[in-house]
């Protein structure tokens, strides 16, 4: 998001503390970005740029899910107070299997009695993704909440861009540290007197056919992709094409695409201008040479 997108008053979903939450933009910060405040939380907040900011969100689904949790929980109170020992049934239940020494499979924990959030979060459609502001379809789990393919790569995206990659300066100054520091400890040793080499057994040739081809990793073969497509491409399409030119396949993996993503990610950071990869868009890469 451009920072003249932003509005004063207006609510966004933003990354707080490595999660996505709805954050409320109060004021231009005097120090840089916007001071802002967690809707969920209550908590004060500091936005320092635009880009932290994801999409304006509408508050009418969140609504219906604290809705529901909330009445859920009056019902469970509800009971309590009709119960001479003050408990729900499923409080009951688990305290007569302990009573017992037995674990009762049937147990429930009361949504009111779950950590602060949690309650609510049982309250998602798991068909729809449960990202703040994002009412795409789910197309898988993560982190124990349904998620769109697009709010899952942009997880995985945030999660390698916030690690921290050593510049080519440090790791040539730790490489030389480590040399100077082995040539100091060496002690001279007296020369040893020459053995005679031991004739070389000849080995059997093996037929031409056993020879078995390499196989390339999924790094190379995607650059040979976006080497041959000349365009920009996503993971999954990376992965299909991949498949299709009989250059790399994963049966046995459930998301090669986000474990290529992430590797292209890290060889961008490492190797800087001298990346095979270059990324023009959001989940999006080309060939760099």
């Amino acid at each position: 998001m451009k920072k003249n997108n932003v509005d004063i008053g207006a609510t966004y979903a933003a990354k707080v503390s490595g999660k996505l939450a709805r954050v409320r933009i109060e004021r231009e910060s005097p120090y840089g970005g916007w001071d802002a405040t967690n809707v969920d939380t209550g908590r004060r907040v500091r936005i320092k740029s635009a880009q932290r900011l994801r999409r304006a969100v509408s508050d009418a689904k969140r609504a219906k899910a604290i809705a529901a949790a909330d009445q859920e929980n009056a019902r469970l109170r509800d009971q309590r107070e009709r119960s001479p020992d003050g408990m729900t049934n499923s409080e009951r239940a688990m305290a007569q299997s302990a009573a017992a020494g037995t674990v009762d499979a049937g147990g429930t924990t009361p949504l009111e009695d779950l950590p602060d959030g949690e309650a609510r979060d049982a309250a998602y459609d798991p068909d729809v993704c449960a990202t703040v502001g994002c009412d795409r379809p789910a197309a898988l789990t993560y982190l124990g909440r349904p998620r769109c393919q697009e709010c899952y790569e942009d997880e995985v995206a945030d999660g390698d861009e916030s690690s921290e990659t050593p510049n080519h300066e440090e790791i040539e100054m730790a490489k030389a540290k480590k040399t100077t520091k082995k040539t100091s400890t060496k002690t001279t040793k007296a020369p040893k007197s020459a053995k005679q080499p031991k004739a070389a057994k000849p080995k059997a040739a093996k037929p031409a056919g056993e020879a078995k081809p390499k196989r390339i990793s999924a790094l190379d073969a995607a650059a040979e992709v976006l080497r041959k497509a000349g365009k920009p491409m996503r993971s999954q399409e990376m992965i299909a094409a991949m498949a299709e030119q009989g250059l790399w396949t994963s049966p046995a993996g459930k998301t090669p695409h986000a474990t290529l993503y992430a590797a292209i990610l890290r060889e961008i950071g490492a190797k800087g201008g001298e990346a095979r990869f270059r990324k023009t868009d959001r989940g999006q890469f080309e060939y760099a040479g």
